[in-house]
């Protein structure tokens, strides 16, 4: 199963106060008469079930065999419509097992879809809305700009709905924590999951989430102090080795954080956003062959995700030294998306740097219309018109440049070496006596 909202879980200590001693009173359990007949209670039970022709011949109701007889009372089976339920439409439960088994093939669009229906049909059950907000996380971790803005909204709708479903369990204010950590806000997500907990204490998921929280607010000694707890309580939770696995990897421990997310991935080996936090921490310890097969399985999983080839060009840029193989997967990245900006971004830098101004100059100004603000980019940009002549281009991004990287010395000097050289006249040959020039 995916989170262990039931069986996974260590069971559930309610608090002591909404406890109450029971009022029936006690009897005794050892008088002999009660244990005797119970005794041949069972022992009748057991002969009429192994000799059930024989009583139905002493009833005269014989069915034949396969058949129900007409009066028998029907037996409702597990796919039986419910009140208020059309005849052949799944019920909840069943959605959420076609949830669950989609999600755990890899399909997160499908298991969303499934999930939600679960929760329109039943709307007091606060797994299915967090399932929802769980998964869409998941998708938002291998997205980027307005994209990713739109599915972390969905999620924190989700965490809502969770929240309402059951304001009793800790599910929904554990999510909600979640979400708005993603979303940048770990002071709220700490209050979200804080309250979680004070519902169940050894609730591991919302120990987990706290720990993320708690990391992003610079609390690392307790961030990782309580990522261990959650990792007590539950070690074959993919949430709980994921969230464990991002704490060390932010603390510079990249190898325990590679353990982390190897065994992330043995519990659920068809999420592809783990292999990409896998790729790039191998990266990290040299281990490049490894990392690259990470990312290969992540694209695998994940055929029309951007992000994974602009990954892969990255590592092929930036730690293997092989530009030529960097700027085939950034292309490939901008074939999938041509408004993702970090690919267009590298491929205008790798040209600017190789002297090919000419290709440099439209990857830069892609860059531009997609809103990215870099200060490397209007430097590169204005130089790469004036290295091809065309100062009145290359001038406003020259003159902005300069307002930008007024710090940079080195970097400053070339910019106000190029703006002068644009801004000296050309010189007008004059004519000579004879009306040529001289």
């Amino acid at each position: 199963m995916g989170i262990p909202i039931r069986d996974k879980r260590r069971k559930r200590r309610r608090s002591y106060a909404d406890y109450k001693p029971s009022s029936r009173k006690s009897r005794p359990r050892d008088d002999p008469f009660r244990i005797a007949f119970y005794l041949v209670l069972i022992a009748g039970c057991l002969w009429i079930y192994f000799n059930q022709d024989t009583v139905r011949g002493w009833l005269g109701d014989v069915v034949p065999e396969g058949q129900q007889a007409a009066s028998a009372p029907r037996v409702s089976t597990e796919n039986e419509p419910s009140e208020g339920q059309s005849e052949g439409t799944p019920s909840p439960d069943d959605l959420a097992q076609q949830a669950e088994e989609a999600y755990q093939a890899g399909d997160l669009d499908e298991a969303i879809s499934l999930y939600q229906e679960a929760a329109q049909d039943a709307p007091n059950t606060v797994e299915y809305p967090f399932q929802v907000a769980r998964l869409l996380l998941f998708q938002s971790a291998l997205q980027y700009g307005d994209q990713r803005e739109a599915t972390i909204k969905e999620a924190m709708d989700a965490a809502n709905r969770a929240i309402l479903a059951n304001p009793e369990r800790p599910e929904g204010y554990a999510i909600m924590g979640k979400v708005l950590d993603w979303d940048g806000q770990p002071e709220e997500a700490s209050n979200q999951l804080i309250r979680a907990i004070e519902l169940d204490e050894n609730y591991a998921v919302g120990q987990s989430y706290l720990a993320e929280a708690l990391l992003d607010m610079d609390r690392w000694t307790q961030a990782r102090e309580t990522a261990e707890q959650a990792l007590a309580l539950a070690p074959e939770n993919v949430d709980v080795r994921r969230d464990y696995a991002y704490i060390l990897e932010n603390l510079s421990e990249y190898a325990g954080a590679a353990t982390q997310y190897e065994a992330a991935i043995r519990i659920h080996p068809k999420l592809a956003y783990l292999y990409v936090a896998l790729g790039r921490t191998y990266r990290v310890l040299g281990r490049y062959d490894e990392a690259f097969d990470a990312f290969f399985e992540a694209q695998s999983l994940e055929v029309d995700s951007a992000m994974i080839p602009f990954e892969i060009g990255l590592t092929y840029e930036s730690f293997i030294g092989d530009p030529d193989s960097a700027m085939e997967f950034y292309q490939q990245a901008t074939d999938l998306d041509e408004n993702y900006a970090s690919p267009w971004l590298r491929i205008g830098t790798l040209r600017y740097y190789q002297g090919r101004y000419g290709e440099a100059i439209p990857a830069f100004e892609r860059v531009l219309a997609l809103d990215v603000d870099s200060n490397d980019l209007y430097y590169q940009l204005g130089l790469s018109y004036a290295n091809l002549g065309q100062c009145a281009d290359a001038l406003p991004y020259l003159r902005e440049a300069e307002l930008r990287i007024e710090d940079d010395e080195d970097v400053l000097a070339v910019v106000q070496e190029a703006i002068q050289t644009c801004e000296t006249p050309t010189p007008t040959p004059r004519p000579d006596n004879n009306g040529t020039g001289t």
